[in-house]
């Protein structure tokens, strides 16, 4: 991921009591790739993929607290399909 720096935290996301989301083209703009490349990650598990009224979005929850736990690469089937 190697758009704009943009520091992920889970004390950043809405505290609305449902698990914070973001859309491909949303994460696509953060983090300076192509839609494509989103969508790619998200199906093939490099990112984690929640299902949402018919959407697949990404899991900002999971992965913040990934990111906080140290994680520090992100692998093809890391997470499980949405």
């Amino acid at each position: 991921m190697n758009g704009p720096h943009v520091r992920l935290t889970r004390a950043a996301l809405p505290s609305s009591g449902n698990s914070a989301a973001m859309s491909a083209e949303a994460f696509a703009d953060m983090c300076g790739v192509s839609v494509e490349t989103v969508t790619g990650w998200m199906d093939n598990g490099t990112v984690p993929a929640v299902r949402v009224q018919g959407s697949r979005l990404i899991d900002l929850e999971l992965l913040c607290e990934d990111l906080e736990q140290g994680k520090d690469a992100f692998d093809k089937g890391d997470y499980e399909h949405a």
